[in-house]
């Protein structure tokens, strides 16, 4: 099983190649734009329900969001809301 490295707040995150498909499912799905300001550059997968509190690694749990709207979500400046 394929298996990427991730940091986050010092802490290592193993994801498996599950998880790295379905952030690319979720990305196609959003047509590869970021679903809160429309730029194309630096797209990240976003886990709408985080996966550190049991948000599967699932695309309908996935949204498209650029480096800069993502560091925005991280830091309560942007409210993701899902209906």
């Amino acid at each position: 099983m394929e298996e990427r490295r991730l940091h986050k707040g010092g802490e290592k995150m193993a994801r498996d190649a599950r998880h790295v498909r379905v952030q690319r499912q979720g990305k196609e799905r959003d047509c590869y734009i970021c679903q809160v300001c429309g730029s194309r550059e630096r797209l990240e997968g976003h886990h709408i329900v985080d996966y550190h509190f049991g948000g599967g690694a699932d695309k309908n749990n996935i949204i498209t969001l650029c480096h800069e709207c993502h560091r925005k979500v991280h830091r309560g400046e942007i409210i993701l809301w899902v209906f």
